[in-house]
């Protein structure tokens, strides 16, 4: 007779654990921003596609280090950002503050979604692969082409005619990285991340 292996829960908080925000959530927030600006301007100068990058495998670390680390990892989304468009010489000033909202999403929906649905970061099963490409890939780089085209619009460095050719290239471009560079991480790197103090079950802690 077969047995049933009930699938375990990383995200629920045990009998007597307490979790509150530590000096080590805002390290690795700050670890995060420093990888960011590092992957993420690399892939912004690797391949350009006018204001935007046609592989920018930033948005893995966005979706990635909100999925570890709740809201810290949204923090680090939505600067590392600003910062790589200024060395990269990608985005002005004022584009990359239009930007944030669409960052912060583009890396909190993967995070919201992990939680919810209660899915394992380890992507253990056929399930975490599929919110993850649906959540941490599809939906969240769709939503950010779309914040981001219509801000480049807003700025008129786009015509309404390009607008979506250039949603497009972006939702593409950054799909198909985050989907290979996230993937690795996610397999391979969260066993580590989830043994860790620094694991955010809640959002802050």
């Amino acid at each position: 007779m077969k047995t049933l292996v009930k699938k375990e829960n990383v995200w629920k908080i045990e009998n007597g654990e307490i979790r509150k925000p530590k000096m080590n959530n805002i390290i690795m927030m700050a670890l995060f921003i420093g990888i960011g600006v590092v992957v993420g301007t690399f892939g912004s100068m690797v391949v350009p596609l006018g204001f935007v990058s046609a592989f920018w495998p930033g948005q893995a670390i966005q979706s990635v280090g909100c999925i570890w680390f709740g809201m810290w990892g949204g923090i680090a989304s939505v600067i590392f950002p600003m910062i790589s468009n200024a060395i990269a010489g990608s985005a002005s000033l004022p584009i990359s503050i239009a930007y944030l909202p669409g960052n912060f999403l583009q890396g909190m929906i993967a995070g919201i979604a992990f939680r919810v649905f209660k899915a394992d970061p380890r992507l253990k099963s056929g399930k975490d692969w599929i919110i993850y490409t649906i959540f941490g890939v599809i939906i969240c780089n769709a939503i950010g082409a779309a914040w981001g085209s219509t801000v480049l619009r807003m700025f008129k460095l786009i015509s309404p005619a390009s607008h979506l050719t250039v949603f497009l290239g972006w939702a593409i471009g950054n799909s198909v990285p985050s989907f290979i560079l996230g993937a690795i991480l996610l397999k391979f790197v969260s066993p580590i991340i989830m043994r860790s103090r620094s694991f955010v079950k809640k959002y802050l802690a």
